[in-house]
Formats: structure tokens, sequence, C-alpha cells
């Protein structure tokens, strides 16, 4: 009985021993490796639940002669070790398993040594250690790991602010666009685009930013700047606006038909800043008469607007050549329209237009082709 008390006492003190020789152990990713040290490597995808297992039973000459050990899991993340759980046994008596971190567990069975771990994007290695009374540790298996993420676009500037949707600029100025993002493992290429798709600038870097330089005009397209990598959950992307004078897209139809125009309106694809359209009146060409006044109104989102014209039931548009004129807070935007009654000789081709000394005439009454003049003139939907 004396000699059991006695053997309990110094497994006991054993124990405590151990336990604070792993304590201790929270150090660099140090891996030496023995003549019995198993290693692996697997690729893991990032935020899985894994798996690993060490082979106790197959690896029994490393352990059956021990009265107590530990087999301690550590760990590399970002550079340092840690102990994740372990599992301790005492002759005669069954393995005790503790998990030493909240995301990690493991456990033993007849043969197996099992755990599990939650996968980070900073974890590069799992080490198996023996813990033994008065031997240095040794590492039992190693794991390396090679954890794989997908990148992330955390945010596209605009001349250094960030944005999101639409950005307005003013015309000819430099417009600098920067994406920040966080490269995935393995890396993979960020590209900044265009509309169409075409790739503006590109890089294969851990990190940004990505840098684009622009100059804005007016009279050019305005473009939609996108940045975007493979396998991102969020690309990002804004549409340059400019600050001009409102323009319209090119024109859907040759002809209006004046009927028509006048019974259900006339819709004009408007390319603006803003919305706030205040006025909009008609003058003839031909005719020396005051400007019309007619009702308008702008549907859309900034900048790809529609402007819809209603006119009243005894309106006195009539066919002829008319120019329109949209006020905006910059300024008149203008464009000549044609009317034509439908069921003239002359629709779907150019009336003649005369000059007698007295001004310009057209050959025939109510009707009138389109005229474009001047590339601000605006595209017309009936």
């Amino acid at each position: 009985m004396r000699k059991f008390r006695y053997l309990c006492l110094c497994l006991l003190i054993l124990w405590i021993a151990l336990y604070k020789n792993e304590e201790n152990l929270v150090d660099a990713c140090m891996i030496p490796y023995a003549n019995q040290t198993l290693s692996e490597d697997l690729i893991i995808k990032e935020n899985t639940l894994s798996s690993f297992i060490y082979p106790i039973s197959a690896r029994a000459s490393v352990t059956s002669h021990l009265v107590a050990f530990v087999i301690d899991v550590k760990i590399c993340d970002s550079g340092s070790s840690y102990s994740a759980c372990n599992c301790r046994w005492l002759q005669n008596m069954d393995a005790v398993c503790k998990g030493q971190r909240y995301n990690a567990t493991c456990w033993v069975d007849n043969s197996e040594m099992h755990f599990s771990l939650l996968i980070k994007r900073t974890h590069s290695d799992v080490m198996w250690e023996l813990l033994r009374q008065n031997y240095t540790p040794l590492v039992l298996k190693h794991s390396k790991l090679q954890v794989t993420y997908p990148p992330m676009i955390t945010g596209l500037h605009v001349n250094g602010q960030k944005v999101n949707g639409t950005h307005l600029v003013g015309e000819n100025q430099e417009v600098i666009f920067s994406c920040f993002f966080i490269n995935g493992n393995p890396p993979v290429t960020i590209r900044m685009v265009d509309d169409g798709g075409h790739t503006l600038s590109s890089t294969g870097n851990r990190e940004g930013p990505l840098t684009l330089s622009r100059d804005i005009r007016c009279n050019e397209v305005w473009p939609t700047i996108r940045c975007e990598a493979p396998g991102s959950e969020l690309n990002k992307s804004v549409a340059i606006v400019v600050k001009c004078l409102p323009r319209f897209l090119p024109l859907s139809s040759e002809f209006l038909d004046l009927r028509r125009v006048l019974h259900k309106g006339l819709t004009l694809l408007l390319k603006s800043y803003t919305r706030n359209i205040s006025k909009c009146l008609m003058t003839t060409l031909f005719l020396l008469s005051p400007s019309k006044e007619v009702a308008c109104e702008v549907s859309g989102s900034v900048p790809d607007l529609n402007l819809t014209l209603h006119f009243a039931a005894n309106s006195t548009i009539g066919g002829g050549i008319w120019t329109l004129h949209v006020l905006s807070e910059l300024g008149f935007s203008n464009i000549t329209i044609g009317l034509v009654n439908s069921t003239s000789q002359f629709y779907g081709r150019w009336p003649e237009v005369s000059n007698d000394g007295n001004g310009l005439k057209t050959s025939c009454k109510n009707e009138v082709v389109i005229v474009q003049s001047a590339p601000t003139f605006l595209p017309l939907v009936s």
C-alpha cells in the first residue's frame, strides 16, 4: 500500500512538471526534425474546420517505455507558436485531452490521436510534440499548411476620396483612381477595367493600391471604372460624371411623326450630371415667332436621364424645324429637331430647302426632317 502511494505521488509530481514545461513552450516557430518525425504538406481553404491525425499505435515504439507523457499539438500563427490542444497519458490510465484554444479540440481513440482546428490564413504549421520528463521536446509529426483564400477589394478612391456609385468631376480635370485590395493565396491579377471590360491597369502585388490616371472631357464618353479580382466576393466601381452642359446620345430615329409626338409626347436620352432642368423652350427656325415653353420632366438616374416633353391639346407646335432649348444651372443646351406628317409624300426623305433672299423655306408644309448641326445636339426617342 505504501509503495502504491509513493508511486502516485511520483506520478503527480511528474504531471505537474510536464504541465509547467508545456506552459513555457510559446515561442517562435522552430521545428526541430528528428528521425521519428512524420511530415506532410496540406492545402486547406481558409475558415474550414480541418481534422488532423497522429497514429499512436503505429508509433508505439516512441512512447511504450514511458510511464507518463504528453503529446502537445502546437500551431504556428503569424510566425509564433502556441499550444492549441494536448493529451496526457499516465501508466494504466486513459488519456485525458484538453483544448487550449476556443477553436481547437483533440481526443484519443484506441489507435489515433485526433486534432480539429478552424483554419485561419495566418496559420502555417501544425506540430505534434512529445513532452517527457528530463527530455527535450520531440516533434512526432509536422504538417506544413498552405492556406488558400480569395482576394478582397477593400476600397476605391477618386483623387483621394472614397467613392461609391457616381462621382462628379470638373471638365479637363485630371482624375486619379486608386483601388485598394488584399490579394489572395495563391495571388491573382487585380485589374482596373472600363465599361467594355478592357484592362486599363493591373498588378499581382500582395497589397494595393493599384492606380490609374485619366483626363476627363465633356465631349468624351464618361467612363465607368471597375476594380475587380477573380474570386473576390465584392468588386467596386465608380461612374464618372462631368460637370458640363447636358448632352444627348445618338438619334434612334431619323424622322419623327408630328401627330404621334403631340399625342404621346417626346422622350430624349440625356447625359447630365444633374436632374435639375428648370425650363424647356422651343423655337422655330423658319418663322420669326416667340419661343414656346413646353412642359418637360426628367426621369432616370444621373448620368443617364430621360427628358420627356408633353404638349397641350391646343398646342401651337406644328410641322417644321424646331430648336429645343433646355435650361440647367450652367446655361442652355439645345438641339434642332424635325416634325413631319407621316401621310406626306415627303415622309422618310429630306424636303427641299430654298433661299429666295427672304430666308430659308421648305418646299412642303407641316413636314420637317431632323437636322443635326452641332455636336451638342441631343438624341430623340419617339
